[in-house]
């Protein structure tokens, strides 16, 4: 009598567990029959599961590369500063102590007007003394010359 009353609670408990675990799956399954069907033809299943992994890798392989390229931007930040600076004051720098100088070397004014009489002034002025300086050196080869003569 004990037998037959544990077999009836063992085969009430496991019949109360299956229904449990498959009746969500089996309305799930009927409200999708989609699925149901691949549930049917389990090598078309495999294809779109594979087909789902390939898709996530190629996902996830696009985000670390994303990923990394921002973090090698964020790196490189501070040097790419650094060199933008250095660059503008360095041509800031360029600017503020060449105009001086070109200034100096012109003697004389521009007949012309503006920015561009300026610079004509300051290429000339920079020919004359240009000029000059290969004078005074020809004389000294020629001078050179002259004793290796003798």
């Amino acid at each position: 009598m004990m037998g037959i009353l544990t077999d009836t609670l063992n085969k009430s408990w496991v019949s109360a567990a299956q229904a449990a675990l498959l009746n969500p799956v089996q309305s799930w399954l009927g409200e999708h029959p989609l699925a149901g069907g691949l549930l049917g033809h389990p090598l078309w299943a495999l294809a779109l599961v594979a087909l789902g992994l390939l898709l996530f890798a190629g996902l996830w392989s696009a985000i670390a590369r994303l990923t990394e390229g921002f973090w090698l931007a964020l790196v490189q930040l501070p040097w790419r500063l650094s060199h933008w600076i250095f660059a503008a004051v360095s041509g800031l720098m360029v600017r503020w102590w060449a105009k001086p100088s070109g200034a100096k070397l012109s003697g004389t004014k521009p007949s012309g007007a503006g920015l561009g009489g300026d610079r004509l002034g300051e290429i000339m002025g920079r020919l004359e003394t240009l000029q000059t300086e290969q004078e005074g050196l020809l004389e000294e080869m020629r001078e050179l010359l002259g004793k290796g003569e003798e």
